[in-house]
């Protein structure tokens, strides 16, 4: 049965007049009549204004406050890809909510520099410092320092592989699920929540949500009890004067494999540890013998950018002899205090396209270049699957372990933004039974030089807010359509949906 739904035909014509109308009904269909003259306002301020929202909120009775990360001192070509020691956060928040919770609505992130005679901040071309990817919790000081200590040497950001203390003393589940069930305080009851719930953005957010808005609609929020700390998950690639491709961007931000990383096929191991998540594509992947896919012949990508190593060939460009950049994450939030009507929101295990009923995900693949003579507008490279929307505890995960949830647990979806890398054309989020369209996202290309209009590189990507949600159940089947640009090899890219979901409960107060 689970082949027989990944090879189900398409059930919707994706043509481009078809698709648009699709778009704008779901659209319609998404948003109360009275938040459709606010989408058209925020759309605006999107393509004019990728920061408006930092020193403008756009929630009524929102504030703002911003955090900034620790400095990250990277050598040209260097990645860096961990977690920072906690940061406190301004001493009015945690005054103002030493007490009761914090109603987080929206954040975005922007990666800067000093100027080291005034202090002043200034943005950080993507062409000088590519962000991969970040997370972040945000919660008790105390809980976020003993998940540092736990993985503050872990050479992937603590996504699974635990370096520095025994895996298994947090229990069966992989300790980074573990510790972000923990922070969105799932599988406790809703009584006990109260006092220690925590909250966790970004994901696989990179450079592509440099502008844009992850505001949710009212009266949904990330519910934090005692917010004292900040935690960052960093991945940032120093790429500050590589030479930029016949695109325009660096080849840099898709993590080359250099002739320094160490691929052990008898032990399945790369640089001495197990690849993080463990390679795990769907049928027709492995079919297909994708590269990302597949140790054995891995170009480049996320298993070869851990924390540390550099993305260019250090015999030829010794690191001694390298210049050094020192950057900082900005992190901005709106925020305003806990209602008797908030409900908290959190992410469900979906969606990959490397993913499928069964197989939890790859994270990332490679695309390859299209056939010698097709004209350019024609390479489109597209690839399906179908997943539950929120079902799978393998999720990015090799095991085969069934959840003890009941599948018909309604789910509702409140936010969902596409995760792309350059090339990206488009992400659609399908309900695969009716083949109704749920979010269209598309990306934003930059066009000149200046941070957060780059030329070549993706600096923005269009989201979806469903107000009222859309409601699901957590075996609702859903469709993943990806398309990419294939003029030429892709290494590494990623099709992800980054979404938030409320599981209907009383409030969260």
């Amino acid at each position: 049965k689970p082949l027989l739904l990944f090879w189900r035909p398409l059930l919707v014509t994706l043509g481009g007049k078809v698709l648009a109308n699709e778009f704008k009904r779901a659209r319609e269909r998404t948003m109360a009549p009275a938040m459709r003259p606010l989408y058209l306002a925020v759309a605006c301020l999107f393509f004019a204004s990728p920061f408006a929202f930092a020193a403008e909120p756009r929630r009524d009775g929102a504030k703002t406050f911003s955090v900034l990360s620790r400095p990250v001192k990277l050598k040209y070509g260097e990645v860096h890809n961990t977690i920072q020691d906690p940061i406190k956060l301004p001493k009015e928040i945690v005054d103002e909510f030493a007490s009761d919770p914090i109603a987080i609505v929206n954040y975005d992130v922007d990666i800067v520099t000093m100027d080291e005679a005034t202090g002043e901040e200034r943005q950080v071309p993507l062409y000088a410092g590519y962000n991969h990817h970040y997370a972040m919790g945000i919660g008790p000081y105390e809980m976020m320092k003993k998940y540092y200590e736990a993985h503050k040497n872990d050479p992937y950001g603590g996504y699974e592989l635990n370096t520095t203390s025994d895996v298994h003393s947090f229990g069966s589940a992989p300790v980074m699920k573990r510790f972000m069930s923990d922070m969105a305080g799932l599988g406790l009851p809703v009584p006990n929540r109260r006092g220690r719930r925590a909250a966790n953005f970004g994901g696989g957010s990179g450079a592509e949500e440099r502008g844009t808005s992850h505001l949710l609609p009212s009266p949904y929020a990330h519910v934090v009890d005692t917010p004292q700390a900040l935690i960052p998950l960093i991945h940032l690639i120093n790429t500050k004067g590589s030479e930029r491709n016949q695109d325009g961007y660096s080849p840099l931000l898709e993590c080359p494999c250099t002739p320094q990383r160490s691929f052990d096929l008898a032990s399945g191991e790369i640089d001495g540890r197990p690849p993080v998540p463990p390679f795990s594509c769907n049928l027709k992947f492995d079919q297909e013998e994708n590269p990302s896919c597949f140790m054995d012949i891995y170009e480049g990508g996320f298993r070869c950018c851990e924390h540390g190593v550099f993305v260019i060939d250090t015999d030829v460009y010794p690191p001694e002899s390298l210049p050094e950049t020192t950057f900082y994450f900005k992190f901005n939030f709106e925020y305003e205090s806990v209602a008797p009507s908030t409900l908290e929101v959190r992410p469900p295990a979906c969606c990959d396209v490397t993913a499928n009923l069964t197989v939890g995900g790859n994270i990332e693949y490679d695309v390859p270049a299209c056939t010698a003579g097709v004209a350019a507008e024609d390479c489109v490279h597209e690839m399906t699957s179908s997943q539950f929307f929120d079902l799978m505890p393998n999720y990015h995960s090799n095991e085969t372990r069934k959840g003890d949830v009941d599948p018909e647990t309604p789910v509702d979806l409140v936010y969902a933004v596409g995760h792309l890398h350059v090339g990206g054309l488009s992400l659609d989020l399908y309900n695969d039974e009716t083949g109704e369209l749920i979010c269209h996202s598309v990306p934003k290309y930059g066009t000149g030089e200046e941070a957060g209009n780059e030329k070549g590189y993706l600096v923005g990507m269009t989201s979806c807010t469903f107000d009222p949600p859309v409601r699901m159940t957590k075996e609702t089947v859903v469709r993943t359509v990806a398309r990419y640009n294939n003029t030429i090899n892709r290494h590494g890219v990623m099709a992800l949906w980054l979404m938030e979901v409320s599981d209907p409960k009383p409030a969260a107060f």
